[in-house]
C-alpha cells in the first residue's frame, strides 16, 4: 500500500474527527504561551505576537499550512521591518519618510502574485506597522518586528508538536469521498432507466467536485509535510484533474436518454460500464483503507474496450431496423464509457507514479542512514 494510504492510527483518527475543536484549543494555547511569556518577561508591543498567531493559525489548521504561512510571514516581516527601520533611521523629513513608505508599498503591490503573495502582503503591512505614525524611535520599530517573529515561531511550534493536524489525512479523506461518490453515481445510473431524472445524483457530483476543490486547497500543506509530495506536486494536480474529468463524464451520462427498443444495444454497452463501476468502487475502498491492495487494472484494458465498442458498432450497423440517429446516440454513449475508462486508467497511472516516488524516497532514506 502507498504510505499515504496506510490505515491511520486510532490517535490520528481521533485528531482528524475532532480537528476543529483541537485547532481551537491549539490557538488558545499559543495565545496563552505569549501571555505567559510577556508576564514573566514583559516586552513592548507584545500584542503583535498575538495578532501574528491568530493570522497564521486561524485559517490553516494543518501543520504544513502553518509552516508555509509562518515562513512567508517571517520573510515578509524581515524585509518589511528592515525597510521600515531603514526609513526611520535615515529619513528626518516627515514627507520624505511617507513618500518612500508609499513607494515601497506600491512596489510590493506590483510584485504581489502567485504562491508567495502572502509574503508580499506581510512585507507591505509590516512597513506600515514598523513606521506607524512616523513619530517614534528605532527601538520601537525593532520591538514590533521582534514580536511578529516571536508569534511566527510559537505558531509553528504549537502546530508541529501539540496534537499535530496533518493535511494528508484531510486530503486522503476528500479523495476517498470523491471516488466513493463517483462510484455510487455510476452504479445508480446503470441500475436506473435512463429516462428517469436523477437529481440526487447531481447533488452527489456537486459534492464530489467540492471534495476535489478541497484537495487542491491542501496541496501546499501536503508539500511541506512530505518530501516525496514536495518533489512530485504534479501527481496531486493530475489526480485532481482526472477526477474533474470523471465528474464531467458522469454528468453527461446522467443526461443520456434512449428509447425502449434501444435497450438491447445499450445493455451490451452497460456491461462494459459495470466493470468500470466495480473498479471505481474498489479504488474507493483502497483509499478509504477498506482493502489493503490497490486494484490492478489489466494493462490491455484500453485495447479491450476499443475492440468491444468497435464490435458493438458493427452489430449496430448490421441491424437494418436501427435509424441513423439511433446509431449516433448509441455510439455516443459508447464513447462516454470509453472516455470514462481512459480517465480511470489515468488515475491508476498517477497512483503508480506516487507509489514509485515513495519507493525511491524510502531507498534514498535507507542509503542516507547507512
Amino acid at each position: 500500500m502507498i504510505p499515504i494510504f496506510d490505515k491511520p492510527s486510532g490517535f490520528a483518527s481521533f485528531i482528524y474527527r475532532n480537528a476543529r475543536s483541537i485547532h481551537t484549543l491549539k490557538i488558545a494555547l499559543a495565545l496563552l504561551i505569549v501571555a505567559l511569556f510577556n508576564w514573566l518577561w514583559p516586552v513592548p508591543h507584545f500584542i503583535w505576537a498575538m495578532v501574528t498567531i491568530v493570522i497564521i493559525m486561524m485559517g490553516l489548521p494543518q501543520v504544513g499550512g502553518a509552516i508555509e504561512k509562518s515562513l512567508q510571514r517571517a520573510i515578509g516581516t524581515l524585509i518589511g521591518s528592515a525597510y521600515g527601520v531603514f526609513l526611520v533611521i535615515a529619513m528626518d523629513s516627515y514627507w520624505s519618510l511617507m513618500g518612500l513608505l508609499i513607494l515601497g508599498v506600491c512596489v510590493v503591490v506590483l510584485l504581489n502574485a502567485g504562491r508567495y503573495s502572502y509574503a508580499y502582503l506581510v512585507t507591505g503591512f509590516t512597513m506600515i506597522i514598523v513606521i506607524g505614525d512616523a513619530n517614534h524611535d528605532t527601538s520601537e520599530a525593532l520591538w514590533r518586528s521582534a514580536n511578529i517573529l516571536i508569534g511566527c515561531l510559537i505558531a509553528v511550534l504549537v502546530s508541529l508538536f501539540v496534537l499535530p493536524i496533518k493535511a494528508k489525512q484531510d486530503w486522503r479523506a476528500q479523495l476517498g469521498k470523491s471516488f466513493s461518490l463517483m462510484a455510487e453515481v455510476l452504479a445508480n445510473h446503470l441500475q436506473t432507466n435512463a429516462n428517469v431524472e436523477l437529481p440526487a445524483e447531481r447533488t452527489k457530483l456537486e459534492n464530489a467536485m467540492k471534495a476535489v476543490l478541497a484537495q487542491k486547497k491542501l496541496f501546499f500543506s501536503l508539500e511541506w509535510e512530505s518530501q516525496t509530495l514536495k518533489k512530485h506536486p504534479q501527481i496531486l494536480a493530475e489526480l485532481a484533474n482526472e477526477q474533474v474529468r470523471v465528474i464531467t463524464l458522469l454528468e453527461l451520462l446522467l443526461m443520456t436518454h434512449w428509447q425502449e427498443e434501444e435497450n438491447a444495444a445499450y445493455s451490451r454497452i452497460k456491461q462494459v460500464a459495470q466493470h468500470l463501476q466495480q473498479d471505481f468502487a474498489a479504488l474507493a475502498d483502497y483509499v478509504n483503507s477498506k482493502r489493503h491492495q490497490r486494484p490492478q487494472l489489466p494493462p490491455e484494458l484500453e485495447q479491450q474496450l476499443q475492440q468491444q465498442l468497435l464490435s458493438e458498432q458493427q452489430l449496430l450497423a448490421a441491424d437494418k431496423q436501427q435509424t441513423a440517429y439511433q446509431h449516433f446516440a448509441q455510439n455516443g454513449y459508447g464513447w462516454l464509457i470509453y472516455q470514462l475508462a481512459l480517465a480511470l486508467l489515468a488515475i491508476n497511472q498517477e497512483l503508480d507514479k506516487l507509489e514509485q516516488a515513495y519507493d525511491r524516497q524510502q531507498l534514498l532514506n535507507k542509503a542516507m542512514v547507512e
